[in-house]
């Protein structure tokens, strides 16, 4: 479906250059007045139109690819003074043909007379237009391919960033069903009814670019209330949601790394421990908001040298919003927050 407008553009392309070729041989002739100038014109241009547009499109289409961008600039400067001596002997032979035998004015041309160098404008006028019109393009076009491998090579760090987060979060929702089975609890099955709900959103709704705020919301409160199956009572857990999560889209599985550090390091089955998150939006702007008492201190409570999770939301907060987030983080011996900003496009 994509060849015949690749033919279109090929021929408009084609169109454009031979109007501009034949504008430089018709517009010449409005000025010339007599008669006889604008036949001499006629005889003499347009075989120095095609010594011209050759050597524009010799330089484009060979010269400038096979040799200069190759840097092979010495061969590329002998063949473009090659060319000039080609096209000003050539104009030569033809304009001493033309007085000689066809206006029968030998006495006004001598061969490498005062006419010789009367091409040499022109093409290096030729010479300077094809340059500049291929090297340009050129750049546009490393420009682009530039951009999209580093776009390329972004999605593909954001997949393999995504990547890993999902196993990581099923071993250790596994490992906490696992617990209630031993205990042969009765929350069992509502625990894996939780999980289904969750990998289905991990395997399918994370394929997504982005997805519904409310969707990731839905797959924290299943997380936490996995969690509360297994700890005890004295740990207390609020989740606040404030704003209309609807007008929101973000990347899948961006949050959840900062909800497991938090019962990572905030939950104790020996003294009371709570954990808070807050969640609000207000329009394009998102605030997310966790705090927790620290009951097991440990290195890993430094983002930048965390485990997989942490490591990678951060990086993928600086692939995905750059300039847009700001994430802080403030950690005093006793409690731990982590509050994240983000600033969404209109």
């Amino acid at each position: 479906m994509q060849r015949p407008s690749r033919i279109s553009s090929k021929s408009f392309i084609i169109g454009i250059h031979v109007v501009i070729w034949l504008a430089f041989m018709i517009l010449p002739l409005v000025f010339i007045e007599s008669q006889e100038g604008k036949i001499r014109f006629v005889q003499m241009g347009w075989f120095l139109l095609l010594l011209i547009a050759g050597y524009f499109y010799l330089n484009y289409f060979i010269l400038i690819p096979k040799l200069l961008f190759k840097g092979k600039t010495f061969a590329y400067i002998l063949s473009l003074l090659a060319g000039l001596v080609i096209i000003i002997t050539l104009s030569e032979f033809y304009f001493f043909f033309l007085e000689t035998y066809i206006n029968h004015r030998s006495h006004h041309h001598h061969l490498f007379g005062r006419f010789t160098f009367i091409p040499l404008t022109p093409a290096l006028v030729a010479f300077a237009v094809s340059s500049s019109i291929k090297i340009t393009s050129e750049w546009f076009i490393n420009e682009r391919q530039k951009k999209e491998m580093e776009a390329e090579k972004l999605l593909s760090e954001l997949a393999f960033l995504k990547s890993q987060i999902n196993p990581h979060f099923l071993f250790n929702i596994l490992n906490n069903i696992c617990s209630l089975a031993r205990k042969k609890s009765d929350d069992t099955e509502n625990a894996i009814i939780k999980l289904s709900q969750m990998m289905r959103y991990m395997l399918q709704d994370s394929k997504n670019e982005k997805v519904p705020l409310e969707k990731e919301i839905e797959y924290l409160q299943n997380y936490i209330e996995l969690q509360r199956l297994r700890i005890s009572d004295q740990v207390g857990i609020e989740f606040t949601t404030e704003g209309d999560p609807e007008v929101i889209m973000i990347e899948p599985l961006l949050l959840i790394p900062f909800v497991e550090n938090a019962f990572k390091h905030g939950v104790s089955y020996l003294e009371n421990s709570k954990i808070r998150i807050l969640l609000r939006t207000e329009q394009n702007f998102l605030l997310f908001r966790i705090e927790n008492r620290i009951v097991k201190p440990s290195v890993d409570m430094n983002l930048q040298e965390s485990g997989i999770g942490l490591k990678n939301v951060v990086r993928r907060l600086e692939l995905l919003y750059p300039g847009k987030h700001k994430l802080s983080v403030i950690n005093d011996g006793a409690r731990y927050i982590v509050e994240l900003k983000i600033q969404f496009l209109p």
